[in-house]
């Protein structure tokens, strides 16, 4: 799970009992949970603008190739 051991993720947990305490721990970790999830959602959004953007800079690219392809270099 994400790359960590069993033993590791117990060790955390361990910490963050120690830390937080047992009572506050479930509200840190909603909480926790939530601000991934908005930072996920956010991350997702900003990838498919540079998507977005990547593929209508191609699309120009390829009509500037396609023009300069036909010989048309703007004089009559």
């Amino acid at each position: 799970m994400f790359g960590i051991s069993s033993a590791e993720f117990a060790v955390i947990v361990l910490i963050a009992v120690l830390v937080v305490g047992p009572k506050q721990l479930p509200q840190v970790l909603r909480t926790a949970g939530r601000v991934y999830r908005k930072l996920n959602r956010f991350l997702r959004k900003m990838s498919q603008v540079i998507d977005d953007t990547m593929y209508d800079a191609d699309k120009i690219a390829d009509k500037l190739t396609d023009k300069k392809d036909d010989g048309s270099n703007g004089k009559a």
